[in-house]
């Protein structure tokens, strides 16, 4: 080995193999490092899955507001005066329902509080009353015992839930907070980030990028405004109905029941089960009127308030609007559920504006030489040569005709005398 490494010449085929382990050296690390880095990006995207939220409703709400921003902009006014304009307005709308709901909250809420004690001690008549059942039907005291136990955990969980409030209360002002802040930079910075992007893609893909992006942001606004405007009329007739049947939690129900409509096909069935709840203590006859109302409001709601609010800005499928709820709830729970259909919305225009046209263009020379044939080389091409005559079978194809061989005898020359 001493004598190779001075120059010696190496065995044949003894320094390829080492070669080829050298070469594939390279390789094996690049493959290292982009595991590690996609570990680390998993990571991260774990540890900063509160901020990508945020991000993600803060895009939602810039698209939303970017329609009215843009109009009060063709009016000569700045942008920035434009947004503060469109936020002042929010906020003006939020106000004026707090001002009319809180006053009825902390009402009914007060006269829950009032309640309580006949409640406790209708509690206590129907649990000495399952005492006395139970000296006779000794199954009642364990389920007593069962019972009591589970209402003791629902009491400990209510307790713990409201001395969360506070922090609750904190936590969601700030991320309110923070939305609001993130989109009106991402609107005060949209010509700058939209050129950089775009920088970025080659010049023959930069206007359909461009097409994607902005048809993006039309469905994301689109959707938001849609629905905040079917929320709003969901809820007012959900409240009428109740107000009707004379149900004291009219305003709370009407607000769960509205805010439930952001989640498409299951946000309807959680706000009916809330109806429920409220209209139970007033009989089942006025549960089975509230039933009805909520399906003809629902009724209403797909049949004329969709398409005419909504239209077709927001073209999602029914079945991928279903699968990304689903999805989007067994990952992020009610955040995921809330904010999957406009993710799939945005997914639905890359698949449709950027792969199937893709896909296509892959397959358009493999159709052609399917369906006409393999191109000819000759730039004249008729259709004799695309559609060539079918070829004759051996049975049509006429005999040949017979072998003729030359005679290979002498031949005599004749002379003809003249006379």
């Amino acid at each position: 080995m001493s004598e190779a490494r001075w120059g010696q010449p190496e065995p044949h085929g003894a320094g390829s193999g080492a070669r080829s382990r050298l070469a594939y050296m390279p390789s094996i690390y690049t493959a290292l490092l982009l595991f590690g880095l996609t570990v680390v990006g998993f990571y991260l995207l774990i540890r900063l899955q509160f901020l990508l939220i945020l991000l993600f409703f803060s895009v939602l709400l810039a698209c939303g507001v970017a329609r009215p921003v843009r109009r009060l902009e063709q009016w000569r006014l700045p942008r920035s005066l434009a947004i503060g304009l469109v936020y002042l307005g929010i906020l003006a709308v939020f106000a004026g329902i707090g001002w009319y709901v809180l006053p009825r909250l902390v009402g009914q809420a007060v006269n829950i509080a009032q309640d309580l004690p006949n409640r406790i001690e209708q509690t206590e008549q129907w649990r000495r009353r399952v005492e006395e059942l139970g000296r006779d039907y000794p199954i009642l005291e364990r389920l007593d015992a069962r019972l009591t136990a589970i209402a003791s955990g629902a009491g400990e969980d209510v307790a713990a839930r409201l001395l969360e409030m506070p922090q609750a209360f904190a936590k969601g002002l700030f991320s309110l907070m923070t939305i609001f802040t993130l989109a009106f930079l991402l609107l005060m910075t949209k010509d700058r980030m939209l050129a950089l992007l775009l920088s970025l893609f080659h010049p023959q893909q930069r206007a359909t990028t461009r097409r994607v992006l902005d048809e993006m942001g039309v469905r994301l606004g689109a959707y938001l405004r849609s629905k905040v405007i079917i929320m709003v009329i969901v809820g007012t007739l959900v409240f009428a109905t109740l107000f009707f049947l004379g149900s004291p939690y009219a305003v709370l129900v009407a607000i769960f029941a509205g805010a439930f409509e952001a989640l498409p096909r299951i946000g309807p069935w959680i706000g009916r089960a809330g109806i429920v709840v409220a209209v139970l203590p007033l009989g089942w006859e006025k549960v089975a009127i509230a039933m009805v109302a909520h399906v003809v409001i629902e009724n209403l709601k797909g049949l004329f308030l969709g398409p005419i609010i909504e239209g077709n800005q927001v073209d999602i499928h029914p079945l991928t609007a279903f699968v990304a709820i689903i999805a989007g709830g067994l990952l992020l729970g009610w955040v995921g559920a809330f904010i999957a259909v406009p993710a799939a919305a945005a997914v639905q225009v890359v698949v449709e504006d950027v792969l199937i046209p893709w896909r296509h263009r892959q397959l358009a020379a493999a159709e052609q030489e399917y369906f006409v044939g393999p191109p000819s080389p000759d730039p004249d091409l008729s259709e004799t040569t695309l559609n060539p005559a079918p070829r004759p079978t051996p049975s049509a194809v006429p005999a040949p005709p017979p072998p003729t061989f030359p005679d290979l005898r002498p031949t005599r020359s004749v002379q003809v005398r003249r006379g």
